[in-house]
């Protein structure tokens, strides 16, 4: 597979040369669109938040059409970002009742209609496709548009809005694990300036290895636009329960090769009683504002209300027992979190000439407000004797006894976050040719933990003391962690089109995060992330039937803040060491969308990158070291030939394609290491006026693959053998 992938990576630009002659002059672009129809050149992604035309913005950014998705069976975010060069699944703290990716190496935040959605990606939630018109990926550092933002760029999800015509449609999805997915929307228009429309999603799946998953959503928008106005308001209700793997499959003995123990995949070492369950309300409310033929001014808010209540398995390790191995160490964590999120924004954007060069400005000023309240305790759980023929001792959840000691991770506590941003933005275009790009934010964060009842010093509520000491304290009522912080972020970028079809692209990017989440409260006085990003590529775009790009890549991280758990000298459990770290990664991407003949499109994309840790204070001999979590080589290609049918639009789709995920580290020693895989796809679909009928099978040779390494390096959590789906759609009217 090696050879291969490189192969394919060579191949593309003389598959681009050999293409046909070009059918439409579009101008070069920054983006690839995927899918059967694509228009680089005019839209406008969210991320770029001045209404910039794709074709002018000089950072790396990737759309997800909904076709897409659907051709390839996909219900969650995580099927979706296949198609985006550079993403992978997991990272440290990935337990299983999130989505967390990074791409080029770094972290990713997540955005709603360009708000964010959540207070980190680090205890987020699965996010569905409910509703879901297309997915943008900003990628690298993104402060200077979003204020707090993960260094690795951002995933927004755009939605449908209310349209002006009556339309409805439902769907239905069955496939492997007894897993369904029910899809209804419905569209009316209630007057000549106002309509509503409503998205629905039920899911429920046994799950691989018994990892249930039930989702219960409903989003209903208004929209209104009277002259010179487009209001939109979202209401969002989300129910969503999960059964968390946040242990995996364990890794080989300690002698052994460090690979996944050869165990049978279909094994579970989690505790029977482990759930997730989510309640997620939602209210979102922008207007676009019209002043003039100059001026537009956007003005949007957004409150969650976020309750979790979760018990997830913690620790473990390999001990050997008599002549086999067994887990130890095992414990269970049950956690509550309240948390309240309000952000709202004003973006006044102008569009002038400032003598022969038009200028697109951008000003503008946010605020967001996070109050969140936590409370965790921890149980021991019994050994598991054997890992080959595992049973998980433990009988019910009321007979296990959670404690709050130094050994045992708890907390109880209050956190506020307070994040103020004031921000511009500059498009100029200095030629017809040349255009610049300049954006400069100043932010200032705050962040705070407070202890809500006394508790011991452990794991969970440790932090460094103040004054510093030479150990850490517990919070106390009364006496918060509090954290201040003013940060300064910027980008530049250029675009420089040599040809019609024939563009060269380039930038720098630094972004500045905030740590606060309610997974690691102590981390709340730890100097915030940094991230920074040095781009240059050149991208093909001579008309709708060719979208290529290829760009290498320079990013950094620092101050990343992370936990290790370590064995308890007394046997009783596992203690935790906050350890703090930094690392670069360099990179080449390369994108393709290509439509042979009209009925034939094809997208591929690989990614060539090296991931290298640079600081490690606690553990310098770790410098050098690959970074955990961060394959070395990813592929993914699609293809779907389109057969008309005698109806109007009436035709047979037949899609294939395979992805491909180099083998990676699960931690920094390198002592775990998850093998790579490639796995084939393929589906086929009957649409007749209406109506949509889709069949597919993925990974049908059943390679054994990784989805990720779970917790902190702690296991190897397998993905699924060959799977299938059926399903059928209808459009009412």
């Amino acid at each position: 597979m090696k050879r291969l992938s490189k192969l394919a990576c060579a191949a593309m630009p003389f598959v681009v040369a050999a293409a046909p002659a070009a059918a439409q002059e579009t101008g070069g672009s920054t983006v690839v669109i995927t899918g059967i129809t694509t228009a680089p050149a005019t839209l406008a992604p969210l991320v770029g938040k001045t209404g910039t035309p794709l074709a002018d913005l000089p950072r790396s950014v990737q759309l997800v059409p909904r076709e897409l998705i659907d051709q390839q069976g996909g219900v969650l975010l995580r099927d979706a970002l296949r198609n985006v060069s550079g993403l992978a699944e997991g990272g440290n703290y990935a337990f299983g009742f999130y989505d967390r990716f990074t791409a080029r190496g770094l972290n990713l935040s997540f955005l709603t209609d360009g708000l964010p959605d959540t207070t980190s990606d680090l205890g987020g939630y699965i996010h569905s496709l409910n509703g879901v018109e297309r997915v943008e990926v900003l990628k690298g550092p993104g402060s200077a548009l979003f204020g707090a933002a993960q260094p690795g760029g951002s995933i927004n999800l755009v939605r449908y809005r209310p349209g002006d015509t009556l339309s409805g449609a439902i769907s239905t999805q069955y496939g492997s694990f007894d897993t369904t997915t029910t899809n209804a929307s419905i569209n009316v228009p209630l007057s000549s300036t106002v309509s509503a429309r409503v998205d629905g999603e039920f899911l429920d799946s046994d799950g691989y290895r018994g990892l249930h998953n039930q989702t219960a959503e409903v989003y209903g928008s208004l929209g209104f636009r009277p002259a010179g106005h487009d209001i939109l308001l979202r209401l969002e209700y989300h129910d969503l329960e999960a059964t968390p793997d946040a242990i995996g499959l364990p890794f080989s003995p300690p002698a052994g090769s460090g690979l996944p123990a050869a165990v049978d995949k279909e094994n579970r070492y989690y505790t029977p009683f482990a759930f997730a369950d989510q309640r997620i309300k939602r209210a979102f409310l922008s207007d676009a504002w019209a002043v003039n033929d100059s001026l537009v001014v956007n003005l949007r808010t957004a409150y969650t209300d976020r309750d979790v209540d979760l018990a997830r398995n913690a620790g473990g390790r390999l001990t050997a027992i008599g002549t086999s191995f067994g887990l130890t160490g095992r414990q269970l964590r049950a956690q509550t979190d309240e948390i309240h999120d309000f952000v709202v924004q004003a973006e006044p954007t102008w569009q002038f000439d400032a003598g022969s060069m038009p200028v697109r400005l951008l000003v503008g000023g946010e605020l967001r407000r996070i109050d969140a309240t936590t409370r965790r305790a921890t149980a021991d759980l019994p050994n598991i004797t054997n890992i080959f023929a595992p049973v998980t001792p433990e009988t019910t959840l009321g007979s296990l006894t959670f404690l709050c000691n130094a050994t045992h991770s708890c907390n109880d506590a209050k956190l506020e976050a307070r994040f103020y941003g004031v921000y511009g933005i500059g498009q100029i275009g200095l030629t017809d040719r040349l255009k610049l790009r300049l954006s400069a934010r100043q932010d200032w964060f705050k962040t705070s933990a407070e202890g809500r009842s006394a508790i011991p010093r452990n794991p969970g509520s440790e932090h460094v003391c103040s004054p510093p000491q030479a150990t850490t304290c517990a919070f106390v009522p009364g006496d918060p962690v509090v954290r201040k912080d003013d940060r300064f972020s910027w980008d530049v970028g250029v675009v420089y089109q040599l040809a019609d079809a024939f563009s060269l692209f380039g930038g720098y990017s630094s972004s500045n995060y905030p740590i606060f989440n309610t997974e690691e409260p102590q981390s709340v006085g730890q100097v915030p992330e940094k991230g920074t990003q040095v781009e240059a590529g050149v991208r093909v775009t001579p008309g709708d039937w060719l979208a290529f790009s290829s760009a290498v890549y320079r990013t950094t991280r620092k101050n990343v803040f992370t936990i290790l758990a370590v064995p308890d000298p007394a046997g009783t459990g596992n203690l935790s060491t906050a350890q703090v770290y930094s690392y670069r990664t360099k990179g080449w991407e390369n994108d393709l969308t290509l439509r042979p003949l009209p009925a034939w499109t094809l997208t591929g994309n690989f990614t060539l990158q090296d991931p290298e840790l640079t600081d490690y204070p606690q553990t310098p001999a770790l410098v050098g070291n690959r970074v955990p979590s961060v394959p070395k080589r990813i592929a993914n290609v699609w293809t779907t030939y389109a057969i008309a049918l005698p109806g109007d639009g009436d035709r047979i789709e037949l899609s294939g394609g395979a992805r491909y995920r180099s083998a990676y580290w699960g931690d920094a020693a390198q002592t775990r290491k998850l093998p790579g895989a490639t796995q084939v796809d393929a589906a086929a679909a009957l649409i007749v006026d209406r109506f949509t009928v889709r069949a597919g099978v993925q990974n049908i040779f059943d390679k054994t693959n990784y989805r990720y390494a779970a917790g902190v390096g702690s296991g190897a959590v397998p993905g699924p053998g060959r799977t299938f789906f059926v399903s059928a759609a209808v459009r009412a009217f």
